[in-house]
This record gives C-alpha cells, sequence and structure tokens, in this order.
C-alpha cells in the first residue's frame, strides 16, 4: 500500500513538472518579454557595447547548451555559476533570457569622433573560487601550498586559463587551514601578468614604440638594450624579474662600466618595462626606484685655452680645421655644425634647424636647439673657403662629415701627438660655456647652447679650474696679512 502511494506521489510530480514545462512562455517577440525589475533605459552619451553576443530576434529562452554557445563557455561553467545568471527553475528545467544575458555580460566605449576604432572594454566574466590548500613535506618541515586557475591575458588579445601552484608557507607560521585559505585569499586577489620573455617583449616595443620617438634616442635605448640588457634577461620571463634582479644585473655592470653606461642601461630597461606596465602585462615597473651602484667616473671633460685650440687646428687638414675652429668659437654640437647647409644662412646668420646623428639626417635635439647664431665675418669668410656645395662641412664625396670616423683618423692622432687629453669633439662645446659664463649673463649662454633651462648650463657646462681658485685667495690673504708687520714677526 505505501509503495503504491509512493509512485502515485511520483507520477503526480511528474506530471506537474510536464504540465509546468508545456505552459513555459516563449514569447514570440521582445516586446513581448516581460522587463526586468529596476530596467531603466540608459540615458548615458557612452553606449553600451556587448560582448559579441549575437542578437536573438525571435523572444525565445535559451537552455543551457545554447546559453554556453551565447557565452563562449562550457555548460559546466553554466552551472556551476546558475547564481550570478539570470534563469528561471521549474524542476530541474533551466531557461535562461538572452536579453539579460546581454545586459549582464557587457562594455562601455567613449563615444566621439576619434580617428582610431573605439576600443571596446569587456567586463568579462567574474570567476568565484576559494582555491584549495594542502600540505607537503615530512614531519616538522611541513609547507602549505595553494592551488587556484586564473585567466592570464595574452600579448595579442585573449586569455589563456593557467593552474597556480604557490608556497604559502610552513605550518609553523600557518597553524591552520583557515590561515592558509586567508593567504592564499591575498595571492589570488593579485592581478595576473601576461606570459611573454623579455626578448618577446622587446620586440613588441620596437614595434609599437620606437617609431613615435626621435631617431637618436630609439638608437641609444636599443643600442643599450641589444648590448647589455637582452643577453643577460632575453629568455627571463617578464612577470619574474624582480628590482632584486635589475639591482644585482648593474652591481655586475659596475665592474667594468662607468657610471653614466649604467644609467644608459637603466634608463633603457625601464623605458620598456614602464611600457610592459602600461599594456597591463605587469603591474609595476621592477626599475621603479633603483639606485645606481658606485662605480667609475664618466668621461672628464677638457677645458682648452685659445693657444691649444689654435695649435690643434693647425695640425689638422681641412675641413677639420675650420670645423674645430667653428666648434670653439660658437658652442654648437658636432651634429648640428656637420648638419649646416649653406641654404640655412641669412648674410652672416645661421639658422639651426636640423643634426647628422649616425649618418641620418633629423630634428634638434629639442624645441629649444632651434636657434639663430650670427656667425662671426672672420670665421665666415674662411668657412666660405671650404669651397661650393650643400653642406658646408662635407666629405670628398659631397655627404657630411663622419664625426667617429674623422675624430678616429684625424683629432685623436693629433691630441695625442700634443699630449692633450681630449674627450671628444664635445670638449670645445664645454670650453667656450666655461669661458662665458665668466664674462656673460647665464641666461644668454644657455640660449646660445640651445639649452631647454638655465639649470643645466650651470650644472654640466660650468667647469671651476684651478686658476679660478687664485683671485679670491689671494684677496682673502691680502686682507688677512694685512695687520701682520715685520716688526712683530721678529720680535716672534
Amino acid at each position: 500500500m505505501a509503495v503504491s502511494e509512493s509512485c502515485a506521489a511520483t507520477s503526480g510530480a511528474e506530471e506537474s513538472r510536464k504540465s509546468a514545462v508545456s505552459e513555459w512562455p516563449l514569447y514570440k517577440s521582445p516586446a513581448e518579454r516581460p522587463k526586468p525589475v529596476n530596467s531603466v533605459p540608459s540615458t548615458n552619451s557612452k553606449k553600451s557595447v556587448s560582448m559579441g553576443l549575437a542578437p536573438l530576434d525571435d523572444g525565445s529562452l535559451l537552455d543551457v547548451h545554447q546559453t554556453a554557445s551565447l557565452l563562449g563557455v562550457s555548460e559546466t561553467w553554466v552551472r556551476r555559476h546558475l547564481r550570478e545568471l539570470s534563469v528561471v527553475r521549474v524542476g530541474r528545467l533551466l531557461r535562461f533570457d538572452p536579453q539579460l544575458l546581454r545586459r549582464q555580460f557587457q562594455g562601455r566605449t567613449e563615444s566621439g569622433n576619434r580617428l582610431k576604432p573605439e576600443r571596446i572594454v569587456p567586463m568579462g566574466f567574474k570567476r568565484y573560487q576559494r582555491g584549495s590548500v594542502f600540505k607537503r613535506g615530512s614531519k616538522g618541515k611541513q609547507m602549505w601550498y595553494g592551488m587556484w586557475r586564473e585567466d592570464v591575458p595574452n600579448p595579442d588579445g585573449g586569455f589563456t586559463r593557467r593552474q597556480r601552484n604557490v608556497k604559502l608557507g610552513p605550518v609553523s607560521e600557518l597553524t591552520n587551514r583557515a590561515m592558509a585559505l586567508e593567504r592564499l585569499a591575498i595571492l589570488m586577489n593579485q592581478k595576473p601578468t601576461t606570459r611573454q620573455s623579455f626578448e618577446e617583449l622587446f620586440e613588441r616595443w620596437k614595434a609599437a614604440v620606437v617609431p613615435t620617438i626621435k631617431d637618436s634616442t630609439s638608437d641609444t635605448y636599443i643600442y643599450n638594450l641589444k648590448s647589455y640588457i637582452v643577453p643577460a634577461f632575453g629568455s627571463r620571463q617578464v612577470s619574474e624579474i624582480s628590482r632584486y634582479d635589475v639591482e644585482i644585473f648593474l652591481a655586475d655592470k659596475a665592474k667594468m662600466y662607468c657610471r653614466n653606461t649604467l644609467r644608459g642601461m637603466r634608463a633603457s630597461l625601464s623605458r620598456v618595462l614602464s611600457w610592459a606596465v602600461a599594456c597591463d602585462w605587469i603591474e609595476k615597473n621592477p626599475c621603479a626606484g633603483v639606485r645606481l651602484p658606485l662605480a667609475g667616473s664618466k668621461v672628464k671633460r677638457t677645458i682648452l685655452t685659445p693657444q691649444q685650440v689654435a695649435t690643434i687646428a693647425a695640425r689638422l687638414e681641412e675641413p677639420y680645421a675650420t670645423l674645430v675652429i667653428f666648434l670653439a668659437a660658437t658652442g654648437l654640437r658636432i651634429g648640428e655644425a656637420i648638419g649646416i647647409k649653406w641654404s640655412d644662412f641669412e648674410g652672416d646668420t645661421v639658422h639651426v634647424r636640423r643634426r647628422i646623428y649616425e649618418r641620418k639626417e633629423g630634428t634638434t635635439k629639442t624645441k629649444g636647439s632651434e636657434r639663430n647664431i650670427p656667425i662671426p665675418s672672420a670665421l665666415l669668410e674662411r668657412m666660405k673657403l671650404l669651397g661650393k656645395g650643400e653642406w658646408v662641412f662635407r666629405s670628398r664625396s659631397g655627404t657630411p662629415v663622419d664625426p667617429k670616423n674623422a675624430a678616429n683618423r684625424y683629432l685623436r692622432p693629433v691630441v695625442k701627438e700634443l699630449g692633450i687629453k681630449l674627450g671628444g669633439w664635445h670638449d670645445f662645446r664645454h670650453t667656450l660655456s666655461t669661458q662665458l659664463l665668466k664674462r656673460y649673463p647665464v641666461k644668454v649662454v644657455s640660449e646660445l647652447l640651445g639649452h631647454s633651462n638655465v639649470q643645466t648650463t650651470l650644472s654640466v657646462y660650468q667647469h671651476v679650474e684651478t686658476e679660478d681658485f687664485r683671485a679670491p685667495l689671494n684677496e682673502m690673504a691680502t686682507e688677512l696679512l694685512s695687520d701682520v708687520t715685520k716688526p712683530s714677526l721678529a720680535a716672534a
């Protein structure tokens, strides 16, 4: 009797379920669909863009399989996240409203007149998980480990599901499972980082960033990266490079290179890693706040006397002799000097508007480096004796002088023979600035040199020589010794 009543109850429940299913409202058009509660038409100027969800115009509801296809996930994922989805249950039957799903998974994009295509920022799916913790190790040396899954962004777009296994700490520190789960929750809240090697990042940076910066600047970065950085970090994952790694790298290089070279290494590495931060591939730049280790001094500049400049020029052949006098008289950078054309002159005034770097013509170093400089008449007449041509200081083939080749083949052998320690072409620029700052306002000298601010002129281009100490010391000594007489010295 009890068995028959149970069967009858089961049969009744089944009939009720089938009846409910048969009465399920399948709307024929979106207009018939009931609007969700608290649904307010958007009046924002920003327009909502769905995450690529195809619109359904027939108004039908979706089953689990259709919902998984619509969202691009597995059926298991849909069933695991029923609490977060817009679902209606009838017994064990599940139905989903595609319009509500579209509202739930959507992104926003700025509207307006833009040259580039609008960037859709997907909000993505929130994954609710606690992860798991477990112990490993022998008694007395056990460690807590944690495991969870995370979606890691790819450099080329999209995401890759990855399982993470991390060491949480010893059992002596995390005495129970709750403490281990708390430590794991902190790690799970950290932003996932993209998996790519530094060499891959360097190639992407060259393709995306190098076209936006000056050739001379990019050449310096690329040289430092290829020569020093990539050999050290090329195969390393970008997300695994730490501040400690950067400091150890610089400390090792400090044994062989001067401080100025180390500064270039740090700046080049930091430039690439800061771009990775801007791309959301890593959380922070490990170079931030890294101090340079103690190392050798930078190239020492020699302040020349007028007699030394004249002697050097007398030993050189043209056009290098006139180039030396021109640099010492105007203070131009070597790249600006060899980039001068006769068409840049208006009377005796030359308009500095370009420079040559690595045999390539480009703009001046800064906007303030574009300037008009009057050339002394005697120097201008000597420059005209170099002959006609497009470039003032040119080689036999008519191209601008190569400063590296000229320094190695002509300038350095002459100064070595004369016993003068010369750092390079830039010494003539430092010589002029040091002499002018003793007699003229710093603003005038700064504008002549093409500096963006006077602080650069004072901190870098003003050199104090031993002879500069003589006048103030003589004045002070005369004042102190004025009361000391010879009789008093004799009595002593």
